[in-house]
């Protein structure tokens, strides 16, 4: 069971059919987190928690029910792990207070923080936002899944 770290643009393009990732956000957590899928766990990091569930989200009950229905399946089939930010906040932080060459969210860079730790605390990083983490999946050698990425390429 592998465990996939899910990025902000993911879990939006899962639950907003309006999303322009909602087709391929569906056809992933099929192959990924279904009940036909090999059930690996979701690992969500509360920064893309935050981002994610705004009021963009919590004002629109179609939005919500979907999500909810989706989460709560995770979360009773023992799929779903939450990752605390906690110890990957001030670094990112810093860096983005000091640093104007890269127009990074503080989201990103805390995750990026997460996917460059010496912890291993996934297997996999899934993203829409290539160009943003591309060179920390490297660096940190945790294997990215994109839009584009077909269940048989992700390499279990």
């Amino acid at each position: 069971m592998a465990r996939i770290c899910v990025d902000t643009c993911f879990l939006i393009g899962l639950y907003d059919r309006d999303d322009q990732y909602h087709d391929a956000a569906v056809r992933q957590f099929e192959a990924l987190f279904g009940t036909e899928s090999g059930r690996h766990q979701l690992v969500a990091p509360w920064p893309a928690l935050y981002e994610c569930l705004g009021t963009r989200c919590t004002k629109d009950p179609r939005k919500q029910a979907l999500l909810s229905r989706i989460w709560n399946g995770l979360s009773y089939s023992g799929q779903l792990v939450l990752i605390d930010d906690a110890p990957f906040r001030e670094t990112p932080l810093r860096e983005l207070l000091e640093e104007t060459s890269r127009a990074l969210s503080l989201v990103d860079r805390v995750l990026r923080a997460m996917i460059l730790s010496r912890e291993r605390l996934f297997d996999y990083f899934l993203t829409y936002n290539t160009g943003d983490f591309s060179d920390a999946c490297q660096s940190g050698s945790v294997p990215l899944i994109n839009e584009e990425s077909a269940p048989e390429s992700y390499g279990f």
